[in-house]
């Protein structure tokens, strides 16, 4: 098997579209990292295809930083080891819901459970629209479970624009230093199978 590249950072990201967290090691299963994007707020009325708040919405919604509060509850599934001998696409059993406890630091600093009142009217407060918290230990993806992103692609694309890019923005699970420092080289992945 060639090395293609080395595994750089891990990250996950609590709430769908607030900022994400870098993580020494995560489970990834079926349904992408164990814990990332848990939880997500829907604009209500959910407008049809696409319900998420994101940053298109509210802008400073990146500033917003979730945090576990209990890291290790859901770094792995219950029984995991079991889990690595069943057939392919059985997923491993997620602890429950109470594991996946988060809090919020505000823009404005103040640090509020995922789930509170003050969090929700914080963030309907510049909306236009009022919004509603979902859960799921599977995740709230949009496209895909799991996103590659190399660092030279970050690099190559700030060249074309003549700034420099921070590749936080394209808010990917694992950032990858390609072998030859090779831009764009996630692009001949696809269909390929990767360890």
């Amino acid at each position: 098997m060639d090395r293609i590249g080395t595994l750089e950072t891990v990250c996950r990201y609590p709430v769908k579209s607030m900022a994400g967290e870098e993580v020494a090691e995560a489970f990834v299963g079926f349904a992408g990292l164990m814990g990332d994007r848990a939880f997500a707020f829907v604009r209500e009325p959910a407008p049809a295809g696409f319900p998420w708040l994101t940053g298109r919405e509210r802008q400073d919604l990146i500033l917003f930083r979730p945090r576990f509060d209990d890291e290790q509850a859901t770094a792995l599934p219950r029984a995991v080891e079991k889990s690595f001998g069943m057939a392919p696409g059985v997923n491993a059993v997620y602890p429950e819901e109470a594991a996946f406890s988060v809090s919020v630091t505000t823009p404005g600093g103040r640090t509020l459970p995922v789930d509170s009142p003050e969090l929700k009217a914080e963030l309907e407060e510049k909306g236009t629209r009022q919004v509603t918290l979902r859960f799921s230990e599977r995740s709230h993806w949009d496209c895909r479970p799991v996103s590659v992103f190399g660092n030279a692609s970050a690099i190559a694309l700030g060249e074309k624009l003549g700034r420099p890019m921070d590749r936080r923005r394209f808010r990917a699970n694992f950032y990858v230093d390609w072998e030859g420092g090779t831009p764009f080289r996630e692009d001949e992945l696809v269909g390929e199978t990767c360890r």
